[in-house]
């Protein structure tokens, strides 16, 4: 088993890099759902906001959580729940997008509980099942008992009973707490949040919770705590007549795990499920496990189901395709029809989005109908980059709502249908949750990359580079517990491709982990190189004049590389005046709207352009940006190129400079540090310099097609 050097829960205080406590006035919406409702409930002037989110199934109400936090807590589960319930969510008056007053008397007990039934009313929501997370399950246990018919099924999450100060040690705690409050919001926020996060690598839900903190200020949340506090709740739950769940961890470090005991002992027919070595809020650190209960709980099922006979299931596979540019999902195209060449009854259907989804529609390939539920990664990405410029790391870091929500869906395909194996091409919510739910696990799992490891980018910048090593932390100590969960780690290319660099303070060198526990299939190319080789009957199946000199532009499926192709299109004009019949394509692909770009005489501009490695085998030069797909199709066709590898993208600043050095293809340019003028001398000395690239190898698909069918024939075979 490979050992890890623990590392500590945090590094950094949440103020400074993450922003300023009390300048988020608002929470951030969710990323992947919008809902369908939402407005303002007013009670004695005090507006309450609310959200319905689905417009179809039974309702599920969350009841408002403690004021420290707001609805945004919710991120991880409410995208996925809402596709099967009409999901009720408010923020409790003190934070979110709620009125905060300024006076204790507006925060009472009475006022949460009220505020939650008027919510309710505004909503006509007749029957729900109810959720109460930490203090508001009070509130839940409350409803239950006053409102009987109201109540479908009770969920109380790390839920407190009774908040009884009868002790004087108690109350002198209270007002310690309400003093660190008010003194040090910051600090008080870091040392809440630890204690409700102590699962091992949980930086990523604990810096949202603390964002969450940030949306209010210590001298309200004091105010609103105060009003919890006193409650007894012990009677009501006897009471209680609907089916109840009560989850706790019983390393509950925020609510003693004697609550949830309580609970379970007082309400009548209670189930109590224990969550072994769980914290506080599950919803939050372990979303598909939450989902998973609740589904099972409400008993949410479809209406119709097959279940069809063992000997007369077609043997199939699915096929988790990254959607995140084009690359992944043409090189997986060859591997799959590498598969099906020596297994032609085998059946693949296709998991993932556009622009991935519509390539393989394109080429025939079908699309399983659940994937119209999926978020869209690429559209994620998008929204994080600048000027040629994306924080690669922190963008699949804060992919998590986008991870959850797809995983269920896949989960969910799982449950409903047969597949004799599952090949996942840098299917990170795939790996990262059969990881965290092992259980879940039923078939063989394949799991394909092109890089392994998050390197820092920003020098001197501690807290990237401890999140870094904590991520691949993370991934190691799951490969080690579970080895059993990828059958198959295939590594897209060969052992020197893979950095020797550590993975962090205390953790393996990259290409020494990746050795042990990934086998390598060689770079998987889509098309025959061989193919592509008469460039003029190329040019001429394509429209490009013989003779003319031509320069190809493209950034791939996703609209981070509208700068770039600004910043050429201005080279333009500089290079013809050395090269007057020069023409320019400008491949804007499926994202980039077209009125971005400049126009010139001699300019095109293609929104589109299916199998772009025929096209760019025909130019005189490419200028791409730095991805390795279209870097090593290009290597493969012997083209002259430049790269330009986006700002801070670890991907493409480190592991694909490492594998083009391999390759003698060191062609990057960096966007920011090169004028237009500069550019254009750059471009055309490249186009007229010989090339002197090694080749690539053309077996990669069909090797990676081996693996896989080995594994799905439960064959034993030897380390590539």
């Amino acid at each position: 088993m490979e050992s890890t050097a623990p590392l500590p829960q945090r590094v950094l205080r949440t103020a400074g890099p993450l922003g300023e406590p009390g300048r988020l006035p608002e929470p951030y919406p969710f990323e992947t759902v919008t809902p369908r409702r939402e407005g303002f409930v007013d009670r004695g002037g005090v507006k309450s906001w609310y959200a319905q989110y689905g417009d179809e199934g039974p309702w599920l109400a969350f009841a408002p959580i403690f004021q420290i936090a707001h609805s945004h807590l919710l991120r991880g589960v409410l995208p996925y729940l809402s596709q099967h319930y009409r999901v009720v969510v408010m923020d409790l008056r003190g934070n979110g997008r709620s009125d905060r007053p300024r006076t204790q008397d507006q925060y009472s007990f009475d006022h949460y509980y009220a505020d939650f039934v008027a919510v309710l009313d505004r909503l006509e929501v007749e029957r729900a099942a109810v959720v109460g997370i930490s203090a508001t399950a009070m509130t839940a246990i409350r409803l239950a008992a006053e409102q009987p018919q109201r109540v479908a099924h009770l969920v109380l999450v790390g839920g407190w009973v009774e908040r009884r100060l009868d002790a004087p040690a108690m109350l002198e705690a209270v007002r310690a707490n309400l003093a660190r409050m008010r003194a040090d919001w910051p600090a008080y926020l870091d040392e809440f949040f630890t204690l409700c996060f102590p699962e091992p690598h949980s930086t990523k839900p604990f810096e949202d919770a603390v964002r969450d903190g940030w949306s209010t200020d210590g001298d309200t949340v004091a105010m609103g705590l105060a009003g919890w506090l006193g409650q007894d709740m012990r009677a009501a739950a006897a009471t209680v007549r609907c089916p109840t769940l009560v989850i706790h961890g019983d390393n509950d470090q925020r609510v003693p795990y004697a609550q949830g005991e309580l609970a379970a002992r007082l309400i009548p027919g209670a189930r109590l499920v224990t969550v072994g070595q769980g914290g506080h809020l599950l919803p939050a650190r372990d979303p598909v496990a939450f989902c998973r209960m609740l589904d099972e709980f409400t008993a949410v099922a479809p209406a119709r189901s097959t279940w069809v006979r063992a000997m007369a299931r077609m043997r199939k596979a699915l096929f988790v395709s990254s959607a995140i540019g084009l690359g992944h999902v043409q090189r997986d195209l060859a591997i799959a029809r590498a598969m099906r060449a020596r297994q032609p009854d085998l059946e693949i259907d296709w998991f993932t989005v556009p622009p991935a989804s519509s390539y393989l529609e394109r080429e025939g390939e079908r699309l399983h109908p659940i994937t119209a539920r999926l978020a869209n990664e690429s559209r994620h990405f998008e929204s994080l980059a600048g000027e040629h410029d994306l924080q690669a790391f922190f963008a699949l870091r804060t992919m998590d709502e986008v991870m959850a929500r797809n995983f269920m869906v896949f989960a969910e395909l799982l449950r409903e249908e047969h597949y004799d194996i599952v090949i996942g091409d840098e299917a990170w919510e795939v790996d990262y949750h059969f990881h965290e739910n092992p259980e879940l696990k039923r078939q063989p799992f394949v799991f394909l990359t092109d890089f392994v490891g998050c390197l820092p980018m920003e020098e001197g910048n501690e807290r990237e580079a401890f999140l870094c090593a904590d991520r691949n932390a993370d991934e190691i100590e799951h490969v080690a517990r579970y080895p059993w969960i990828r059958d198959r780690a295939i590594f897209v290319g060969n052992v020197e491709d893979v950095p020797e660099l550590p993975f962090g303070p205390g953790l393996p060198v990259i290409r020494d982990w990746t050795r042990r526990n990934f086998s390598f299939s060689g770079y998987a190319l889509p098309f025959d190189p061989a193919s592509l080789a008469d460039t003029d009957a190329l040019r001429a199946r394509h429209g490009y004049r013989p003779g003319e000199k031509l320069v190809i532009a493209a950034v791939g499926g996703t609209a981070v590389g509208t700068p770039l192709l600004r910043k050429i299109a201005e080279t333009f004009p500089l290079m013809k005046q050395q090269v007057p019949g020069l023409r320019m394509v400008l491949v804007a692909g499926p994202r980039v709207p077209r009125e971005a770009l400049p126009v010139h005489d001699g300019l095109d501009v293609l929104p589109y352009v299916h199998n772009l490695f025929e096209h760019l085998a025909c130019a005189d030069l490419a200028m791409v940006q730095g991805g390795l797909s279209t870097c090593m199709e290009l290597v493969a066709t012997r083209r002259p190129f430049l790269s330009f590898p986006l700002e801070r993208h670890f991907e493409q600043c480190i592991h694909v400079q490492n594998r083009l050095h391999n390759y003698c293809a060191d062609c990057a340019v960096r966007f920011h540090e090169v004028t237009a003028r500069e550019l254009a001398e750059k471009a055309l000395q490249t186009m007229h310099a010989p090339v002197r690239y090694k080749p690539v190898e053309t077996d990669g698909a069909v090797r990676a097609a081996e693996q896989i069918l080995a594994v799905m024939e439960n064959r034993h075979w030897a380390q590539a």
